[in-house]
């Protein structure tokens, strides 16, 4: 028996094509969507920095030399970092918790606040993002007295 040597018929071709083309346009949506959040995780690991970077300004309260220098406990709400004008970051810091003990003498005094510092920007989608850090602040921080 002698068999004849065929090629490829026109069907398996198109199927054959047709799959290389489909995996070739997941292959480029996978790519851009992992752009994409690469992008907004730098977004985030930005916003995190600018986050700490607030907690650790208002933890320098009752030190010298610092941007908080002359705050009190009552006014450390106006201790906020200065960003850039055209930075997409925003910077709200708002009390949660304000934490007062009464002596003796019946007048409540005020001997710590607990804040959150909230973070937020839009990402590449145009989503509104936020983080929030919280962070308490004593009378008695960073004492130098």
């Amino acid at each position: 028996m002698i068999f004849k040597v065929r090629g490829f018929s026109l069907v398996e071709v198109l199927v054959s094509m047709t799959v290389i083309i489909l995996s070739a346009v997941s292959v480029l949506k996978l790519y851009s969507y992992l752009e994409v959040e690469k992008a907004n995780t730098s977004l985030y690991i930005e916003a995190k920095r600018i986050a700490e970077s607030q907690v650790s300004l208002m933890q320098t309260i009752n030190t010298e030399g610092s941007a908080c220098e002359g705050k009190t406990l009552a006014t450390i709400n106006e201790c906020k970092l200065i960003l850039d004008a055209d930075s997409i970051f925003t910077i709200a810091v708002t009390t949660l918790k304000t934490l007062e003990h009464t002596p003796a003498s019946g007048t409540a005094e005020t001997y710590a606040k607990v804040f959150s510092v909230n973070v937020s920007w839009d990402d590449r989608s145009g989503d509104e993002q936020s983080l929030i850090l919280p962070v308490s602040v004593s009378k008695f921080t960073n004492l130098y007295e």
